[in-house]
């Protein structure tokens, strides 16, 4: 069994994992509208991360930074992936997928192991995780109508 902590810190190194894999796409692209719709939704992640740490910290538990192992080796994969150029249909494709097993895995968590209170706090960023997955759809369904 999870404490909560523990599993407040899981979703956290999702947060953190989720913040490398769109900047390592921001670096690839120029300044674009694309570019721009990334940024906002990289910096909602960060804000998250943050809103989860600063809970975690302020209610007796010791927040873990980084994305971890896993997410060391997800950010190098990302990395060689772009050495090539990937096309933004593509990065739209893995960052949807990323958002998307990561949500569902943070909601699992959240209703496995944690109390409404904690739940409180995850819950507008569920909801803005949700976002960004139609958004990307937005997107995906834009970049495949200029085809």
């Amino acid at each position: 069994m999870m404490t909560p902590f523990e599993v407040l810190n899981r979703i956290l190194k999702g947060e953190h994992m989720a913040i490398q894999q769109y900047q390592a796409y921001i670096d690839t692209l120029t300044d674009s509208p694309l570019r721009n719709h990334l940024t906002a939704i990289l910096t909602d992640h960060k804000e998250h991360a943050t809103r989860i740490a600063y809970y975690i910290q302020t209610n007796g538990g010791q927040a873990e930074e980084g994305a971890g192992f896993t997410g060391i080796m997800a950010d190098w994969k990302t990395r060689l992936m772009n050495l090539r150029e990937t096309p933004p249909i593509e990065m739209i494709e893995r960052l949807y997928d990323g958002e998307d097993k990561g949500l569902a895995r943070a909601v699992q968590y959240s209703e496995q192991y944690l109390d409404s209170a904690q739940k409180e706090v995850l819950d507008p960023i569920f909801a803005d995780e949700h976002d960004h997955l139609k958004q990307l759809q937005n997107l995906r369904e834009g970049l495949y109508d200029n085809i």
